[in-house]
Protein backbone atom coordinates (compact mmCIF):
# COMPACT_ATOMS: atom_id res chain seq x y z
CA UNK A 1 0.00 0.00 0.00
CA UNK A 2 1.99 3.60 -1.16
CA UNK A 3 0.39 6.72 0.77
CA UNK A 4 -1.35 8.85 -1.27
CA UNK A 5 1.01 11.78 -0.66
CA UNK A 6 4.00 9.45 -2.47
CA UNK A 7 4.07 11.03 -5.54
CA UNK A 8 4.25 14.83 -3.99
CA UNK A 9 6.75 13.37 -1.78
CA UNK A 10 9.12 12.26 -4.94
CA UNK A 11 8.41 15.44 -6.89
CA UNK A 12 9.66 17.44 -3.61
CA UNK A 13 12.52 15.51 -3.63
CA UNK A 14 13.41 15.75 -7.06
CA UNK A 15 13.01 19.20 -6.86
CA UNK A 16 14.97 19.17 -4.06
CA UNK A 17 17.91 17.16 -5.61
CA UNK A 18 18.14 18.82 -8.68
CA UNK A 19 18.55 22.05 -6.50
CA UNK A 20 21.26 20.66 -5.02
CA UNK A 21 23.14 19.54 -8.02
CA UNK A 22 22.70 23.07 -9.22
CA UNK A 23 23.92 24.29 -6.38
CA UNK A 24 27.14 21.58 -6.23
CA UNK A 25 27.62 22.71 -9.70
CA UNK A 26 27.67 26.98 -8.77
CA UNK A 27 30.14 25.74 -5.94
CA UNK A 28 32.33 24.04 -8.69
CA UNK A 29 32.19 27.05 -11.07
CA UNK A 30 32.86 28.86 -7.92
CA UNK A 31 35.82 27.17 -6.74
CA UNK A 32 37.24 27.26 -9.97
CA UNK A 33 37.33 30.92 -10.24
CA UNK A 34 38.15 31.20 -7.00
CA UNK A 35 41.73 28.65 -7.60
CA UNK A 36 42.42 31.11 -11.26
CA UNK A 37 42.15 34.38 -9.34
CA UNK A 38 44.69 32.59 -6.55
CA UNK A 39 46.88 31.34 -9.09
CA UNK A 40 47.14 34.99 -10.85
CA UNK A 41 47.52 36.74 -7.26
CA UNK A 42 50.28 34.17 -6.33
CA UNK A 43 52.04 34.62 -9.75
CA UNK A 44 52.17 38.62 -9.06
CA UNK A 45 53.39 37.58 -6.10
CA UNK A 46 56.50 35.84 -7.50
CA UNK A 47 56.97 38.64 -9.98
CA UNK A 48 56.77 41.45 -7.33
CA UNK A 49 59.00 39.64 -5.16
CA UNK A 50 61.73 38.22 -8.09
CA UNK A 51 61.88 41.95 -9.25
CA UNK A 52 62.47 43.31 -5.00
CA UNK A 53 65.02 40.39 -4.37
CA UNK A 54 66.93 41.14 -8.21
CA UNK A 55 67.21 44.56 -7.09
CA UNK A 56 68.36 44.04 -3.05
CA UNK A 57 70.02 41.28 -4.44
CA UNK A 58 72.42 44.04 -6.66
CA UNK A 59 72.86 46.28 -4.08
CA UNK A 60 74.06 43.14 -1.43
CA UNK A 61 76.57 42.38 -4.37
CA UNK A 62 77.44 45.46 -4.63
CA UNK A 63 77.98 45.65 -0.90
CA UNK A 64 79.90 42.39 -0.32
CA UNK A 65 82.06 43.66 -3.51
CA UNK A 66 83.92 46.33 -0.90
CA UNK A 67 85.23 43.76 1.20
CA UNK A 68 86.51 40.99 -1.66
CA UNK A 69 83.04 38.98 -1.32
CA UNK A 70 80.68 37.81 -3.77
CA UNK A 71 76.90 37.15 -2.53
CA UNK A 72 73.15 36.17 -4.07
CA UNK A 73 69.69 35.69 -2.48
CA UNK A 74 67.39 33.05 -3.84
CA UNK A 75 63.54 32.85 -2.41
CA UNK A 76 62.79 29.11 -1.71
CA UNK A 77 58.60 29.42 -2.28
CA UNK A 78 57.63 25.15 -1.27
CA UNK A 79 54.00 24.50 -2.43
CA UNK A 80 52.66 26.74 0.31
CA UNK A 81 53.44 31.04 0.38
CA UNK A 82 53.55 30.89 3.90
CA UNK A 83 56.44 28.52 4.05
CA UNK A 84 58.36 31.11 1.59
CA UNK A 85 61.74 31.99 2.68
CA UNK A 86 65.61 33.43 2.22
CA UNK A 87 68.19 31.98 1.47
CA UNK A 88 71.07 34.18 1.76
CA UNK A 89 74.60 32.57 0.19
CA UNK A 90 78.12 34.15 0.51
CA UNK A 91 81.96 33.52 -0.56
CA UNK A 92 84.59 34.70 0.96
CA UNK A 93 88.41 35.01 -0.67
CA UNK A 94 87.38 33.43 -4.17
CA UNK A 95 85.30 30.96 -2.84
CA UNK A 96 81.89 30.34 -4.83
CA UNK A 97 78.96 32.07 -2.73
CA UNK A 98 77.62 29.10 -0.25
CA UNK A 99 74.68 29.54 2.23
CA UNK A 100 75.24 31.39 5.00
CA UNK A 101 75.75 29.04 8.22
CA UNK A 102 77.86 28.34 11.09
CA UNK A 103 79.68 25.32 10.12
CA UNK A 104 81.10 27.22 6.48
CA UNK A 105 82.12 30.51 7.11
CA UNK A 106 83.47 32.11 10.20
CA UNK A 107 82.05 34.50 12.83
CA UNK A 108 83.32 37.50 11.32
CA UNK A 109 82.58 36.44 7.72
CA UNK A 110 78.36 36.22 9.05
CA UNK A 111 78.76 39.20 11.14
CA UNK A 112 79.99 40.87 7.36
CA UNK A 113 77.29 38.77 5.68
CA UNK A 114 74.35 39.61 7.54
CA UNK A 115 75.51 43.45 7.85
CA UNK A 116 75.87 43.81 3.88
CA UNK A 117 72.61 42.28 3.56
CA UNK A 118 70.95 44.46 6.35
CA UNK A 119 72.33 47.27 4.82
CA UNK A 120 71.08 46.50 1.68
CA UNK A 121 67.61 46.18 2.49
CA UNK A 122 67.80 49.81 4.82
CA UNK A 123 68.39 50.93 0.64
CA UNK A 124 65.42 49.91 -0.36
CA UNK A 125 63.54 51.79 3.50
CA UNK A 126 62.32 55.14 3.42
CA UNK A 127 63.47 56.30 6.41
CA UNK A 128 64.95 59.50 7.59
CA UNK A 129 67.00 58.16 10.82
CA UNK A 130 68.99 54.66 11.48
CA UNK A 131 70.36 53.20 14.39
CA UNK A 132 72.12 50.35 14.33
CA UNK A 133 73.11 49.13 17.88
CA UNK A 134 76.45 47.57 18.92
CA UNK A 135 77.07 45.79 15.58
CA UNK A 136 80.34 44.80 16.65
CA UNK A 137 80.24 43.62 19.88
CA UNK A 138 81.91 40.19 19.10
CA UNK A 139 84.38 40.80 16.13
CA UNK A 140 88.40 41.45 16.06
CA UNK A 141 89.54 44.23 14.90
CA UNK A 142 90.05 43.54 11.59
CA UNK A 143 86.14 42.90 10.62
CA UNK A 144 85.04 46.04 12.83
CA UNK A 145 86.60 47.66 10.65
CA UNK A 146 85.63 46.53 6.95
CA UNK A 147 81.64 46.99 8.91
CA UNK A 148 82.61 50.44 9.83
CA UNK A 149 83.57 51.29 6.49
CA UNK A 150 80.65 49.26 4.63
CA UNK A 151 77.88 51.08 7.29
CA UNK A 152 79.63 54.76 6.21
CA UNK A 153 79.64 53.85 2.53
CA UNK A 154 76.06 52.59 3.22
CA UNK A 155 75.21 56.20 4.94
CA UNK A 156 77.00 58.45 1.87
CA UNK A 157 74.55 56.52 -0.34
CA UNK A 158 71.48 57.74 0.84
CA UNK A 159 71.87 61.21 1.18
CA UNK A 160 68.45 61.98 3.11
CA UNK A 161 68.83 59.39 5.55
CA UNK A 162 70.59 59.74 9.02
CA UNK A 163 73.03 57.09 10.45
CA UNK A 164 73.25 56.73 14.31
CA UNK A 165 75.98 53.69 15.04
CA UNK A 166 76.27 52.91 18.34
CA UNK A 167 79.23 50.60 19.59
CA UNK A 168 81.17 50.07 23.43
CA UNK A 169 84.64 49.70 20.88
CA UNK A 170 86.47 52.12 18.96
CA UNK A 171 86.33 52.49 15.50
Amino acid sequence: HLSEHVERIYTSYTTMYADLRGKIEQLARNRQEVIAEVEKRLERWREVISTFLHSLETCYSRILEEVGATGELRLVVGKDVEQAGLDILVGFKGVPPTHLDSFTQSGGERSIALMAFLLALQQHIASPFRAIDEFDVHMDPKNREVISRLIVSSAREVRDTQYLAITPGQV
